[in-house]
């Protein structure tokens, strides 16, 4: 069985959207992302079904299936084109390019349609697609038919030897009814023909996976052009890199965390938090290089060994502890029972290792100091782990 369908080519399209949140917050962009998301979806079980069942069809049922997957597939390229403003060279009626692959069946016997009035291949696959789903039961709509015509049919026609003996090996087709037709025609094409014409049509997703690619490249190229200054304060710089972030559709979660753990008040352990905050003040600098380069998993990676790091030998519970404090403590919501819970395992992780590190006094400290504190001496701790 022949897949003629290449999937890669939808998951190169499925990348370039997800490399970047362009598409879901940018004013210019955003009003098409669940066309893009639709597109995706749906082409991915279209393109599926079609490589499964590229053997000319045996049945009534498979040869309306693969029409109405093919359609999908040619729709969703053409929204795609139309939503990305791309020029759709198959929609040039003056394009030998847009008669490639029906143009001969057109002209010859049942249709005979006059060179001149020859559908594109699009306009002849739509007639064909109206036709076969019986759109509701008969179609006038195409501009070749005669004046006052209206064809109907009954039933489309999978492969069989019937097909060979007309000199198609691969041969399917459509019963017509016309009131134009002396008598009842079999349009009869090729099956290949038809593959080889979807297979064009599908290609044309290239062009919107470079359109897409452009667009993230002329957005990083602009977003290079904005720096950090050097010459801010610490916290200020941080508010800087975050505000940057913003305007690129990244989180600045770590950012922000590491302004509170520069600001945070405190009561004791003055020293050893000093230590840390200067920790975090002595990566500012690869922060904002990281940032000027568009590198934001060297960012978060640097960030997250402050503000996340977790030593390897914890206490038993540790780390149920660590996420009912981080998950359950947050300022405002003392009264709440998930945020006493939370209390209860800062007591129980102070009987770990932390005591060494930091006193932590739950009557007089609120969240975001115990918080602070618990981040110090995981930190402090997993640093003498690696110099042992």
């Amino acid at each position: 069985m022949s897949r003629f369908l290449d999937v890669k080519k939808c998951e190169a399209f499925r990348e370039s959207i997800n490399k970047t949140d362009i598409f879901i917050y940018d004013n210019e962009y955003k009003e098409h992302y669940n066309l893009f998301c639709a597109v995706m979806d749906r082409m991915d079980s279209s393109i599926s079904y079609l490589n499964s069942n590229a053997n000319p069809p045996k049945s009534e049922e498979a040869l309306l299936f693969f029409i109405m997957y093919s359609s999908m597939v040619l729709d969703a390229v053409k929204q795609l084109l139309k939503s990305l403003d791309i020029e759709n060279v198959y929609s040039d009626k003056d394009n030998a390019v847009s008669y490639k692959f029906f143009k001969d069946i057109c002209v010859a016997p049942p249709l005979n349609i006059p060179q001149e009035e020859c559908p594109t291949d699009d306009k002849f696959f739509e007639y064909i697609r109206s036709l076969s789903m019986a759109h509701p039961f008969e179609t006038n709509r195409p501009k070749f038919f005669e004046k006052g015509e209206i064809q109907y049919s009954p039933w489309v026609i999978a492969n069989s030897n019937f097909m060979s003996v007309r000199g198609i090996e691969d041969g399917v087709g459509i019963r017509i009814y016309s009131n134009k037709f002396e008598e009842i025609q079999d349009l009869v094409f090729s099956f290949n023909l038809i593959k080889e014409y979807i297979n064009s049509r599908f290609l044309l997703i290239n062009k919107a996976t470079e359109k897409i690619n452009k667009i993230i490249a002329n957005k990083e190229q602009l977003w290079k052009k904005e720096k950090v200054p050097r010459d801010l304060p610490p916290i200020a710089t941080l508010a800087k890199i975050s505000e940057i972030l913003k305007k690129r559709y990244q989180s600045t979660y770590r950012v922000e965390l590491a302004i509170k753990s520069l600001e945070c008040p405190l009561t004791e352990n003055k020293d050893i938090v000093w230590s840390y905050r200067k920790v975090i003040t002595d990566l500012i600098p690869d922060l904002i290089e990281a940032v000027e380069e568009l590198d934001y998993e060297k960012m978060a990676i640097a960030l997250d060994d402050v503000l996340r790091a977790r030593p390897k030998n914890i206490h038993e519970m540790g780390h149920y502890q660590l996420e009912k404090i981080f998950g359950y403590l947050h300022v405002g919501d003392e009264s709440l029972s998930e945020y006493k819970w939370g209390i209860q395992q800062v007591q129980n992780f102070a009987n770990g290792f932390s005591g060494k590190w930091v006193k932590i006094n739950i009557d007089k400290m609120n969240a975001d100091e115990i918080k602070l504190l618990v981040r110090i001496a995981c930190f402090f701790e997993k640093k003498e782990e690696k110099n042992f």
